[in-house]
Formats: C-alpha cells, structure tokens, sequence
C-alpha cells in the first residue's frame, strides 16, 4: 500500500510545486544527483526557495490546501524511510534525456584558424578524456591524466580528494556508458580555440564513507549529461597528449608521476598550456551549462586591453579563478593559508587568517564547484581588477571527539561568493602559470610557501609580477 499512496502523493506534490514554484532552485543545481565523479562540478543541490507559491496556496480553496498538505506530509515520510540511501545531501538518481537541440555549426573561421583540426580525433580524444577522469576520480589520483588537464580542474579534484579522504570516503563507478560525445561549440578568444562537448553517458555509482555510513549513497541506472570545455592555442599543430606518454616537444617519456606540475624531466616542458593539444579546462553539469546570468565579453572595451598580453583570455582567467577558490577552501578546512598565501595580496591574508582561525573547523561532505564566471573589469590607477561570480556547492560538517558528526549544513547548499583578480597594467611574468617558478626571473621555488624570490628576490605575491588574489567576499 505504501508503495502506491507515496508514488501519488509526490506526483500531486511535485506538479502542484511546477504550476506555482512553491520549491525553486537556487541557481539550477537543483536536487539531481548529476555526475559527482565526473569532476564534481556540478551536480549538488541546492538551498533556496521562491515567495510567489505561498501567495497562491493562500488564495487557493480549502480542499486543494489540504490536498497539498497531505502531499507534503507523504512527502517528508517518504524522505525519512529513504534518507539512508541519500546520504542526508538530498541527491536523487540522475535522468538525463541528452542534449538538447541542435549543436551550433563549427565556424569557418575557427576551421580556417585550426586548419589540421579533425573532429572525429578530437570526439576520440574526448572519450578517452572522459574514461581517464573516472579512473582517477575512483582512485583519487590524477597522475595519469595530469598532462593534459589545467590547474584549475587539478586543484578542484585535489580538493575533493583532500576531503573524501578526511572522511575516509570512496566512490566507484561501474556500468559505464557513453551514449553520445558530440560538438556543441567552437570559439575563439585572443590566442587560444575553444572547444566545448556534451557527453551524454549512463552507469552505477556507488558513493561509501567508511568513518560515518550515514553519508553513504548509491544510484543505479543514472544518466546525465556533461559539457566539456577544451582549450588550446589557435593554430598550433595537435601533439597527441591522450594517446601518448612523451613529451611533446623532446619526445621523452613523461611518466605517469604529474603532480602540481606536469612537466617534462628532459626539456622542463609544462604540457598543459594549450601549446600542443587540447587540454581539459572546464567540466560543467546540465543545469549550469544552461545557467542564466551576466558574463563579460570578450569585446568589452575594459577587457580588451588585455589581449595586449598573448597568454590572455577570458577561460584561462576563470581557470584561475577556479585554482584559487579552491586553495581558499582547502585553506579554511586545514586552518592554514600557507598554500595560498604565495598568490594573495598581503592584505587579503591578513584578512582572511584572522577570519579563518576565528571559524570552527570543519569539513566539506560535499564541494562542487558549479559555475565560475568573469564579471567585471576595471583599471584602478594602473592596476586591472578582474572580478569573478563563482557559484558553488557544499555540505559542512564537524567531526566531534567522539567520533559523531555534526552538520553545520543539512544538505548540500549552493552558495556564491565573488574573488577579484589583480594585476599592475603592462606587467610581464616570465611564467606562464601559478607554478612553483618566480614570476619575475623564472627560477624555481626553493619554498614553495615564500611569498619572497630566493634568487631575485622579488615579491612573489605582488601585482607587479603575476595575478594576485586581493579580495574574496561570500
């Protein structure tokens, strides 16, 4: 009996709840279990709610009050019976029909910029790209596909793994099926072609927290659908990163050891920079792909000074962005800026240290980073500021002396807090990335927590060299 009065009492509820938004979603992450082990990027639900359905209950007749009062009330037992096989984040199995729609048509100038450009190599590539994650999420280990994935999707899976791991947590994945990997657009901005692709896949995912079993979820039979964003410079010939272990400029082998810094032990070359083929810079769920919102474009009068700068471009920035958001999260988990305190301005630091050891410790259950977008840029007596929207998901908890644990968030809330970027005008470093080299003379780290250049001395976070953090404000 219970089987059937609960199916009916959630379909009353759930379309009386799409005629008034009685539920609304705070920013389209929503509810779905969507891919956590794709990148995590998406995929937690999310907090919030709409005030226009409570005018509409009230103007409605009692019957129908009453109806939707028992739906609810169906509602929330059939959460209790089943809150074990959620793990309390409120996911549900994922029901993905693929993308939408028809995919935008390669541009001819995007061919006539990338004339070697082959798309079924590049869908292959995706593919392998797509089984290589799932690998290393399952294994939380990056080593394997760090050559050919930039720093800020490597600092958002080390983040997680850092916390998975604090809570003895595993996720397998099994039944993997990719339905449909296909093209949905071609761009191109400053020096660099981008390239994003849906992956439209099903499989089994079986997420164990050995330390507190509470948080255990499994889904069966899940679909979803993923966007993929690639990146490379605008023209150059592809050396094949996915399919080969050597270096692409010297030849020699690479190894399987990439760690912060993928780069060669023979030549010193970094592999990630789009100098030689298409490299992972972006992986974003259903919901937020389609996420409504203002972003800057590249043809805004502000930005396009920038470009002056050849390494410049609007996805390498939100790479950034991505990079030191997720420094700042694994700073407030540890109660230690060590890590992060070599890119922020000395008077963020002093900020946030003070912020952060007045906070309790706690741990992400849950972090998915949803959406990272560049919203303004200004020039501020000779310095750029370049302003950030990053949406996020997250599930705090406490791990008290007893071994239980406290939930400083009940589920998987999405939150947005905004980083600027800074950076003096004109001011040229001599590394290409947040890596362990001075910006100024380029000779490596001897610490990699100095904020000071043991060669040269330079300051090292300073916007006279590289971009610094200097301001984060949730």
């Amino acid at each position: 009996m219970k089987k059937k009065i609960v199916p009916i009492l959630l379909t009353v509820f759930f379309a009386l709840l799409i005629a008034f938004d009685a539920y609304s979603r705070a920013g389209g992450a929503g509810g779905s279990h969507s891919s956590s082990h794709g990148g995590g990027f998406g995929g937690g639900s999310s907090g919030g709610g709409g005030g226009g359905g409570l005018v509409w209950f009230f103007l409605m007749p009692w019957p129908i009050k009453i109806l939707i009062i028992l739906a609810i009330i169906g509602f929330l037992i059939y959460r209790y019976i089943n809150k074990g096989n959620s793990g309390g984040t409120d996911m549900e199995s994922g029901s993905s029909g693929g993308p939408q729609g028809m995919p935008q048509p390669i541009p001819g100038d995007f061919i006539a910029a990338n004339p070697n450009f082959d798309a079924q190599a590049f869908t292959q590539k995706v593919s392998t790209a797509f089984m290589g994650i799932q690998d290393a999420w399952q294994n939380k280990n990056l080593s394997k596909v760090r050559k050919w994935i930039s720093d800020g999707v490597y600092q958002r899976f080390t983040v997680q793994f850092t916390m998975m791991k604090m809570l003895e947590q595993t996720n397998t994945i099994s039944n993997i099926n990719i339905k449909q990997i296909r093209i949905e657009a071609a761009t191109q901005e400053g020096a660099y072609s981008m390239i994003t692709a849906s992956v439209y896949f099903s499989d089994n995912d079986n997420f164990i927290c050995k330390k507190h079993p509470e948080f255990n979820e499994t889904f069966t039979g899940d679909t979803a659908t993923e966007y993929w964003t690639f990146i490379k410079k605008t023209g150059v010939a592809e050396k094949d990163l996915y399919h080969s272990n050597n270096c692409p400029k010297c030849g020699q082998e690479l190894g399987n050891d990439g760690g912060q810094v993928s780069k060669c032990p023979s030549c010193g070359t970094v592999t990630y920079l789009g100098d030689y083929d298409w490299v992972l810079c972006e992986i974003t769920q259903e919901d937020d792909y389609n996420r409504e919102g203002y972003k800057i474009q590249p043809t805004d009068p502000n930005i396009v000074p920038l470009y002056a700068d050849k390494d410049f471009c609007i996805q390498m920035m939100e790479d950034k962005a991505s990079n030191a958001v997720m420094q700042y999260f694994a700073s407030r988990t540890a109660h230690d800026l060590k890590y992060v305190q070599r890119f922020t301005s000395d008077e963020l630091f002093a900020r946030l240290e003070k912020q952060i050891k007045a906070e309790p410790k706690f741990i992400f259950n849950r972090l998915y980073t949803n959406a990272v977008d560049t919203i303004s840029c200004v020039n501020v007596n000779n310095v750029y500021q370049v302003t950030f929207n990053i949406f996020y998901s997250a599930m705090r908890v406490q791990e008290n002396a007893n071994g239980s644990i406290t939930k400083l968030d009940d589920t998987v809330i999405e939150r947005t807090l905004q980083l600027t970027l800074a950076k003096k005008a004109g001011a040229v470093q001599k590394t290409q990335l947040w890596s362990f080299a001075c910006p100024s003379c380029g000779a490596p780290y001897t610490d990699t927590t100095a904020t000071e250049c043991s060669y040269c001395q330079a300051k090292l976070n300073s916007t006279d060299n590289d971009w610094v953090i200097v301001n984060i404000s949730e």
